[in-house]
């Protein structure tokens, strides 16, 4: 078990992060004061416009569904979350997710914003209820189908994007808010996932040709002294001198 938790810190993190806001909010919150919780997190035009930070943070560990939809959203969180931990490594997992999250923020509303500007919507738009680990989720999905570590990751990924995609893509031909969030944040944990699998390629074709010359042993970079000693040590002897 420590094992596992040190393999996939990342993962684990989202995952306790939702669950508990969950159940702060369906077991310990009255229905006002997690409406009100709920309002604070919303990544909308007004709150975007004073607290972007908090808002963008805390948005994507609140949920408005009740105990299935959480749930189903812990499940679907897991299957994308772990596979591309184990792909990409936590960093770059967490690099593509909250990138992910935060594209599909910034551009959906910034598009809301420019409709509102040239009177295609309302002022209601402000203030929307928009929270939840939707883009997450999203981008982590994808990225596993596309890149992900094995045939049983990226079926479990695809199976649940098919049937969660009448509700990220509902909307879409009207521009609603989330449904083109949906679709940045796929868009975005497409194209990270793509770098980041480039680049593993790129750094496999460079460092194990040079450490086959050198024989078995822990896997280095070409450029550490690590790799220098062993070079070193695995050229032959130079021969001596005739003697006179």
């Amino acid at each position: 078990m420590g094992g596992f938790l040190r393999r996939y810190p990342v993962p684990l993190l989202f995952l306790v992060l939702f669950a508990a806001s969950g159940f702060v909010q369906l077991y310990l919150l009255t229905e006002p004061a997690r409406q009100t919780l709920i309002a604070w997190c919303s990544t909308n035009l007004d709150n975007l416009s004073w607290n972007p930070i908090g808002t963008l943070v805390t948005s994507a560990f609140v949920a408005e569904g009740e105990h299935a939809a959480q749930a189903v959203q812990l499940v679907v969180m897991g299957l994308g979350l772990f596979p591309v931990a184990r792909r990409f490594g936590n960093l770059r997992a967490l690099l593509l997710v909250v990138t992910a999250h935060v594209a599909g923020t910034l551009v959906s509303e910034g598009l809301a914003a420019v409709r509102l500007e040239f009177g295609s919507l309302t002022a209601s738009v402000r203030d929307i209820s928009d929270v939840g680990p939707s883009y997450v989720l999203a981008a982590a999905l994808v990225a596993t189908i596309l890149f992900g570590p094995g045939k049983t990751a990226r079926v479990l990924a695809a199976a649940a994007l098919a049937v969660l995609s009448p509700y990220l893509f509902e909307g879409l031909t009207s521009l609603e808010v989330a449904a083109v969030g949906h679709v940045v944040a796929m868009a975005t944990g497409t194209a990270l996932g793509a770098l980041m699998t480039v680049r593993r390629r790129r750094r496999a074709r460079f460092v194990l040709p040079a450490l086959a010359k050198i024989g078995p042993g822990p896997a280095m970079s070409a450029t550490s002294p690590a790799y220098a000693r062993r070079s070193q040590a695995a050229q032959p002897p130079a021969a001596l001198p005739a003697a006179a």
